[in-house]
């Protein structure tokens, strides 16, 4: 589980774009008992590819939100999980470094 810092510093946007997307996307993440929003793993992996399509493809928010609907290719779900991965790296190193 990552928090809204986390995830924000791993994906190079604003904590503002996070909770902007949040709305868009109907996005839940639960606060912690330190009152952090608390993103699962599903939501994260959704985050990672709103932000490819968004940031990275130049999607619009509304553009996203059909291609979200599309069934995903196999070549964008090991895409995916390459950025997944490096991301965690990313994550962990940081968690070891606080």
């Amino acid at each position: 589980m990552s928090t809204l810092h986390q995830l924000a510093i791993g994906l190079s946007v604003s904590e503002k774009t996070l909770l902007a997307w949040n709305k868009s996307f109907k996005l839940t993440p639960t606060p912690n008992t330190a009152g952090q929003l608390v993103y699962t793993a599903p939501q994260k992996a959704l985050l990672i590819q709103i932000h490819h399509l968004i940031k990275e493809r130049g999607f619009t928010v509304a553009g996203a939100k059909k291609e979200l609907k599309k069934e995903p290719l196999q070549e964008k779900k090991s895409e995916t999980i390459q950025k997944l991965q490096s991301i965690r790296g990313f994550l962990e190193e940081l968690k070891d470094s606080i």
